[in-house]
């Protein structure tokens, strides 16, 4: 399985915002992030088969963007409200247990630690994994893993494919080579 860990884009700044914090929108910065990134992950292959985001307003903006670009319906979860942690992905990756790649739309620093989780091994230093606004990472769980494992069957066992800012990403599309 491939998990495809999105980090929602620009959001208008806590002090600009009278709201709730789970209605805080993206900027139109954000929105232009994450049609940069919809568009790179657009050309992924293999790809994805879901979308399954946040429904704090700037994560599920962002995933429908990438809906929107891809074709694919966007689902939502609490589980991945902030807070989203190795007991939540057990639920989430429920919701579309015959997919093999999805889409992860959602807040740090829970997406970095979750991802940093699957792939350091245990009793070695923790891989560094850090996602800026509207960037991704790709996270490939092992092959002689059964479909159904738990997220701590997972845990240390995955590895990560690549990490790409939305630049990247949108150069993707534009048929440029991915930067080392």
């Amino acid at each position: 399985m491939r998990l495809y860990f999105l980090r929602h884009a620009h959001a208008l700044a806590h002090a600009d915002w009278q709201g709730e914090e789970a209605a805080r929108p993206l900027t139109d910065k954000g929105r232009g992030q994450a049609e940069g990134a919809a568009k790179g992950l657009a050309t992924l292959r293999p790809g994805f088969e879901a979308i399954i985001s946040s429904p704090y307003i700037r994560a599920y903006e962002t995933a429908v963007i990438v809906g929107r670009v891809t074709g694919l319906p966007v689902a939502t979860d609490d589980d991945l409200t902030p807070g989203f942690d190795l007991s939540r992905l057990d639920h989430v990756l429920s919701l579309r247990p015959e997919a093999d790649g999805i889409v992860l739309v959602g807040h740090e620093p829970d997406l970095s630690q979750l991802a940093r989780e699957l792939v350091s091994p245990a009793g070695e230093s923790p891989v560094k994994v850090e996602l800026a606004k509207a960037s991704c990472c790709l996270v490939v769980t092992p092959a002689d893993v059964p479909g159904g494992a738990s997220a701590a069957e997972l845990k240390g066992r995955c590895s990560l494919a690549w990490i790409r800012s939305w630049r990247e990403l949108e150069a993707l599309a534009s048929g440029a080579p991915p930067a080392e």
